[in-house]
């Protein structure tokens, strides 16, 4: 059993999950990141990024998206570990219906998944999830933002926006996550991240004290020196 103090946990880096609905500006996000930063595109929504200089992109084949991610994923924890600054998935939800498609293709269902197909889909993504924690990078996964509705132990109920992935393995990857923000944009047309959790929105923030941000801060340069609002 490997033991270290406390004081010597690594800070610098951090799991990150945005979400919003469709063309709110997840992708666009990508472009503050400081340092350089790779993008697994899933959704090919990265025409936004061109010409960013620090910016590299890797197209996920949306049609054999199984046995792709696989390899994707064995390549980057053999060659990239510590090469980049940033690691993009761009976006989970999407990563989700194409891993789901490609296995259906393969299936007896004339092209739709069965069941099976599901929970490999779900094992898939919540080990990918932590396997590239160990990255030595910051991971940043977009999704797409859905309404779900809940009820309180009082029996009042509430719709709260949440990121949209397979709610078997949601507060899996959300619990796996550092920082979960859902990106909204004010009358002023001004956005940002919100970072504390209402009934309306799900968030959390478990690296610094802010309950939300502007867009153009959500990675800090340090998050260790991350300040106290």
């Amino acid at each position: 059993m490997e033991i270290i103090k406390s004081s010597d946990i690594q800070t610098n880096k951090g799991t990150y999950l945005i979400y919003a609905p469709p063309g709110r500006g997840k992708t666009t996000t990508i472009k503050y990141l400081s340092g350089k930063t790779l993008v697994l595109d899933v959704d090919r929504t990265t025409r936004v990024l061109k010409d960013h200089p620090n910016i590299d992109i890797s197209y996920i084949d949306n049609e054999d998206t199984w046995n792709h991610w696989g390899k994707t994923l064995t390549e980057l924890t053999g060659k990239y570990v510590g090469v980049y600054d940033n690691i993009v998935v761009d976006n989970v939800s999407e990563l989700e219906r194409c891993i789901l498609a490609s296995l259906g293709a393969v299936g007896k269902n004339n092209g739709v998944p069965s069941q099976g197909d599901y929970q490999y889909m779900q094992f898939k993504l919540v080990n990918s999830l932590r396997y590239m924690k160990n990255l030595k990078s910051n991971l940043i996964w977009t999704a797409w933002e859905e309404i779900d509705l809940f009820q309180d132990s009082n029996g009042a109920q509430y719709n709260t926006a949440l990121p949209q992935i397979n709610k078997r393995i949601r507060n899996n990857v959300l619990g796996l996550c550092d920082v979960v923000g859902r990106l909204v944009e004010k009358e002023d047309g001004e956005r940002g991240f919100i970072l504390s959790s209402t009934n309306s929105t799900y968030a959390k923030n478990q690296i610094d004290d802010r309950t939300g941000c502007k867009q153009s801060e959500l990675i800090l340069s340090s998050d260790a020196d991350a300040p106290t609002p």
